[in-house]
């Protein structure tokens, strides 16, 4: 089961720029490369809260996705779940961990927790979940409590005008959640008590609901990541980023 993702993001074009200066930059030989390049991830990210154009990062607070299908699992949701005009709360607010690039390798290794990512959509459902009929059109809300999110990306150099772009090309990504909450509304042509009914034993079975589909949860992530990380670097050279 896949996820099929559009976001609201930049096109990607390689052009060199130069970090903003209130990005931390870290020099490639210095003994202390991996602590640096963590602190400077640790500082920039909070920053996020408006859009950096000239490196193609976008606004994260909140960071817009236009349109996200995650198909039916193979267990409790029998339902393929389609969202759109998507907005992310609280990608800025990540406790980033590691952020770790081996560059003989030619791999970037993150692991960090969002204590809460809240996704606002408009949703439409048609299918089954938990056995029970689910069926509506509206506003809808996931939020993650305590998301963590680790991943692998693999990357390979191309030379421009005599700087060196990377560009990511796969990637390996687990997310793990201590507490997912639904809430879908307007269901069953708003039939409160119905709704009210359903959203309840989804969240009091979340991690079986969320388990099933989260794969497709996964992929949205991976693919948010690898774009973000694609547009800096379309942009920012290593020269750049790494003096």
């Amino acid at each position: 089961m896949k996820a099929a993702i559009i976001l609201s993001l930049f096109v990607l074009s390689c052009a060199g720029v130069k970090l903003p200066p209130n990005f931390q930059k870290c020099n490639r030989n210095q003994p202390d490369l991996k602590e640096c390049v963590l602190r400077a991830v640790q500082d920039g990210v909070p920053q996020l809260t408006r859009a950096y154009d000239e490196v193609n990062i976008p606004n994260a607070h909140p960071l817009e996705v236009a349109e996200v299908v995650i198909g039916a699992g193979t267990g409790p949701v029998a339902a393929e779940q389609k969202f759109k005009q998507c907005k992310l709360d609280g990608f800025h607010e990540v406790k980033v961990d590691k952020f770790e690039f081996d560059l003989e390798r030619k791999t970037l290794t993150v692991a960090g927790t969002f204590p809460e990512l809240s996704i606002a959509c408009q949703y439409e459902l048609d299918g089954k979940i938990l056995l029970l009929p689910i069926k509506g059109t509206g506003p809808g809300t996931l939020v993650l409590k305590n998301l963590k999110v680790s991943g692998l990306f693999d990357y390979e150099e191309k030379m421009k005008k005599g700087k060196t772009f990377i560009k990511f090309v796969s990637s390996k990504v687990n997310v793990d959640p201590e507490l997912a909450t639904f809430n879908f509304e307007n269901l069953f042509d708003g039939d409160k008590q119905l709704g009210d009914n359903i959203n309840r034993v989804i969240n009091d079975n979340w991690k079986e609901v969320f388990d099933d589909v989260k794969n497709g949860y996964i992929d949205v992530v991976n693919r948010i990541l690898l774009q973000l990380l694609n547009n800096f670097f379309s942009k920012v050279s290593l020269e750049e980023a790494f003096d």
